[in-house]
C-alpha cells in the first residue's frame, strides 16, 4: 500500500512540473484563475441553481442540484480534507507559482473539483445538453486547480469520481424519498 502511495505522489509531482514548464501560457495564465476564481466555495454552480430556481425551471432539478453541492462540500470540505490531511503542491515543492493566494486548507480531495461535479452530474440528469456545456465547466475548473499548482491530479481524479457519485446517490435519495 505504502509503495501505491510514493508511487502515486511520484506521478503527482511529474504532473505538476510537466504542467508548470510545458503547459504555461500567457492565455491560460489569465484563464485558469479566473476559472478557479469561479469555483470559490461553489460559487458559479449556486449561482447556476439560482438561476435555475428563479427561471421556475423543474424545481426537482434545483433541489437535486442543491443538495448534491451541499454534501459534496460538507463530506469533501468538511470531513474528507481534515481527516485526510494531504498537504498542498506548493508546500511539498518549491517552485510553483500558483498564480492565485494560496489555499490555506489541505490539498485532497479538491473542493472546487467535488462540487462541480455534483453539480453538473446533477444539471446533466435533467438536462443532457446542458449538462454537456456544466461538464466543460466543471472540467474547466478541475483542470485550473491542476494549472495553478494547488491540487494534485489523483486529488482531481478522485474528486471527480466523488463528485459525480455524491450526486448520483441524492438521486437516489431523492427518488425513494428519503430526500
Amino acid at each position: 500500500m505504502l509503495m501505491m502511495l510514493t508511487r502515486i505522489q511520484e506521478t503527482d509531482i511529474r504532473v505538476l512540473d510537466w504542467t508548470h514548464t510545458h503547459l504555461r501560457t500567457r492565455f491560460g495564465n489569465i484563464v485558469m484563475p479566473v476559472l478557479s476564481i469561479s469555483g470559490n466555495f461553489g460559487f458559479i454552480w449556486f449561482l447556476i441553481t439560482g438561476i435555475m430556481f428563479f427561471s421556475k425551471t423543474n424545481q426537482k432539478a434545483v433541489y437535486a442540484t442543491f443538495w448534491s453541492l451541499f454534501f459534496s462540500a460538507f463530506l469533501g470540505n468538511i470531513i474528507l480534507k481534515n481527516v485526510i490531511r494531504r498537504p498542498r503542491p506548493f508546500t511539498v515543492k518549491e517552485g510553483y507559482n500558483t498564480l492565485i493566494d494560496h489555499p490555506l486548507d489541505f490539498s485532497f480531495p479538491s473542493g472546487h473539483t467535488c462540487s462541480s461535479f455534483a453539480a453538473a452530474a446533477s444539471i446533466c440528469y435533467f438536462w443532457p445538453l446542458y449538462g454537456f456545456f456544466a461538464i466543460l465547466l466543471a472540467c474547466g475548473i478541475s483542470a485550473s486547480r491542476i494549472y495553478l499548482c494547488v491540487h494534485f491530479l489523483s486529488d482531481v481524479l478522485f474528486s471527480v469520481v466523488f463528485g459525480i457519485a455524491v450526486a448520483i446517490a441524492v438521486h437516489l435519495l431523492i427518488s425513494t424519498r428519503l430526500l
